[in-house]
């Protein structure tokens, strides 16, 4: 099982997996872009950070939301 941040509610970060919820906190611009997609293009960055085996796959994540 993931481990997710919160479960609900307004914050952006909430029910993501622990690493995108850190990444994302710690680049702005990528929590502000992130939080501008649709439900199906948050789902699709979830999923893709679910296989992320190193800090430089989850950069590439980060880096396409700035």
């Amino acid at each position: 099982m993931v481990d997710t941040i919160g479960g609900g509610g307004g914050w952006p970060l909430n029910g993501l997996p622990v690493g995108l919820g850190m990444a994302l906190a710690a680049h702005q611009s990528a929590l502000d872009n992130y939080s501008k997609l649709t439900e199906a293009e948050k789902e699709k960055i979830i999923a893709e950070s679910h296989n992320v085996k190193s800090r430089e796959e989850m950069d590439t994540i980060i880096n396409s939301l700035m």
